[in-house]
């Protein structure tokens, strides 16, 4: 296991530096002069210069990436541009606000995908199963900005159950986190919740027809204990796999549901630092957000081998 994580973070370092160097790339080809963003449409000249000098523009382009880089591995990820703040310092105002987003997502994703996976996968082929798959397909297709909109309607306009707007920090009130944090949360959990259902239910169609769980049941163990104990944890596999991808969809999708609900988190921040022409905010969240997923990615891959001895290296 210890040698699995370790060929795991070797393997992570090249693939956070080449998502840095395809960022820092992508941002040089964007159209506009970053300079010319940041002192405004009515700056002279003189002005345009001075905060060319001030950002380092004037140098070439390896010679900025290298120095950016440099000061991101001791903590420095640069001034924005536009508010001229610490990078470093809005990320972590803004980072509980996206984490606390997708971790709430994530756990409905789980709460709904894993009872309607097993309901499907214990009885397939039945008017359950059918009706299941069926709200499945839709979860599949809804957008989330849909979901958001619908919601907002329903539970904050129509019915004024739940805001339908900000954002309030855990530490200050739990309840009101919880209900502020509801409605986004579950905009981006019912796509994850519908994919988890279906490789829950196709995975356990298959591991309840293998051999060694027939003759559990032959043996006279309650079906309690066959489900529980021997097909979930095979058939856990894949979902494992999902939770994976899902950590880097959830972040990645953020920046609508933020913008629909006004959560001032990761996704908004990139979002105004693009149109700004911000890129030094836009290197920063990049970077955090692909450390964030290497990490998650590290520790499913952990999960994996823990609940699969066949796949363990030997």
């Amino acid at each position: 296991m210890l040698r699995v994580a370790v060929g795991r973070m070797a393997s992570a370092v090249p693939l956070i530096l080449l998502i840095t160097l395809g960022t820092f790339v992508l941002g040089q080809l964007m159209p506009g002069d970053p300079a010319y963003a940041v002192a405004g449409p009515d700056a002279s000249s003189e002005e345009v210069a001075q905060v060319r000098r001030d950002l380092n523009l004037e140098d070439p382009p390896p010679v900025r990436y290298v120095r950016w880089l440099g000061d991101a591995f001791r903590g420095d990820l640069g001034v924005s541009a536009a508010t001229r703040r610490p990078v470093a310092d809005e990320l972590g105002r803004r980072w509980p606000v996206t984490a606390s987003l997708g971790i709430a997502a994530l756990t409905l994703s789980l709460a709904l995908g894993i009872p309607i996976g097993i309901a499907q996968g214990l009885r397939p082929g039945s008017w359950l199963d059918r009706a299941l798959l069926a709200l499945v397909s839709v979860g599949l297709a809804a957008p989330a900005f849909w979901l958001a909109t619908m919601l907002v309607y329903l539970l904050a306009v129509e019915r004024r159950w739940l805001p339908a707007r900000g954002y309030v920090p855990f530490g200050d009130s739990p309840d009101e986190w919880a209900r502020h944090i509801l409605m986004p949360a579950l905009a981006r959990a019912v796509v994850g919740g519908a994919e988890i259902a279906r490789q829950l239910r196709a995975s356990l169609v298959g591991v309840m027809q293998q051999d060694h769980i027939r003759a559990a049941a032959a043996r006279g163990l309650s079906p309690r204990v066959v489900v529980g104990k021997h097909a979930l944890r095979n058939a856990s596999l894949p979902v494992l796999t999902i939770v994976g991808l899902r950590i880097g969809q959830l972040l990645a999708g953020a920046v609508v549901v933020e913008e629909i609900f006004e959560l001032h988190g990761l996704g908004s921040y990139a979002l105004d630092a693009i149109l700004n022409q911000d890129f030094v905010v836009v290197q920063g969240v990049v970077l955090v957000t692909a450390v964030v997923v290497v990490a998650t990615n590290l520790l499913v891959d952990i999960l994996y081998y823990w609940a699969n001895p066949k796949a363990r290296p030997a």
